[in-house]
């Protein structure tokens, strides 16, 4: 990149960054407003409406972020392969090769924030948890901070990644783990074709029994649990599920899988989905709750 590309690209960013701080306000007042008008009686909303009057609008509502920040990450290059990587609790997480550093510290800073005890999007705790020995479907893995987490304790991994950049960082940062690693490069669906895979479909094939499924992809949630259906019944694992990509999921998913004999928990607190969709309108409640804890009721 020479001298007037890396100026017109930091323009453009600095451009990018103007207009979504000022999208976000927008969005922010709207949110208060309408609560302003309708006084929440729920009290993770009353405290998510609470913060948002003294803060920027963000993803997540809670004190626990201001624990992080991006800055005091460290990048490193791997010289071997290119690759850029996090050291991530003794071990390297590595990041799509089109990151760029200041990418990489933005992403990896935000999984930390998910991942804490105090946010909403944190797939365990001490009651819910991979246990010595289990077996890890991560569905919809991206840089599988999840599984590295755990790689000591889990006995087999099974990473459903599509995206070919996120698939290259996963064979390198688990590459030292092969013998109980294995990464699909196929989408988790209710059908099956040269994409697609359903869990049903893929455990048929494979003399393994999911003890822990974790299911993040993007608000097609739905397909992933419809082809999994079997399994659920005879196998009963434990299944972390976001709920946070489509309006309703909460409620719908609890519904679905109590109907399943599973015990529902959630996590505490509120997330605000910043959808990728830019002609996406916010709608009331606005808030979301970002996840499911489901633990099966029979063994």
């Amino acid at each position: 990149m020479n001298m007037l590309d890396k100026l017109i690209y930091k323009v453009t960013c600095r451009i990018a960054s103007y207009k979504g701080k000022k999208d976000a306000e927008t969005v922010r007042n709207t949110i208060l407003t309408y609560f302003s008008a309708n006084p929440p009686t729920d009290p993770e909303y009353q405290q998510a409406v609470e913060h948002l009057k003294v803060h920027p609008l963000a993803v997540f509502s809670g004190s626990f972020s201001n624990r992080y920040n991006y800055q005091d990450i460290e990048v490193f290059k791997d010289p071997s392969n290119s690759l850029s990587f996090v050291n991530h609790q003794g071990h390297r997480l590595y990041f799509k090769r089109s990151y760029n550093t200041t990418t990489i510290k933005m992403l990896y800073n935000g999984l930390l924030k998910e991942q804490d005890p105090d946010s909403p999007h944190r797939y365990t705790n001490d009651q819910f948890s991979l246990k010595q020995g289990d077996i890890l479907f991560d569905v919809g893995s991206a840089e599988g901070i999840f599984p590295l987490s755990n790689i000591e304790q889990i006995g087999k991994v099974i990473l459903f990644e599509r995206d070919p950049e996120w698939s290259e960082a996963l064979q390198a940062t688990f590459a030292q783990w092969n013998n109980k690693v294995q990464i699909i490069s196929k989408f988790v669906s209710d059908k099956n074709d040269s994409d697609n895979i359903s869990i049903d479909t893929f455990l048929a094939e494979k003399a393994i029994v999911p003890h822990f499924v974790k299911i993040d992809v993007e608000g097609v949630e739905d397909q992933v649990l419809k082809g999994m259906d079997q399994t659920i019944r005879k196998y009963h694992p434990k299944i972390a599920l976001c709920t946070y990509h489509q309006q309703g999921d909460f409620k719908r998913f609890s519904v679905e899988l109590a109907e399943k004999k599973y015990k529902i928990e959630s996590t505490k607190g509120l997330m605000y989905f910043l959808s990728k969709d830019k002609n996406e309108t916010p709608q009331p409640p606005f808030f979301r709750k970002a996840l499911i804890r489901a633990t099966p009721l029979v063994v």
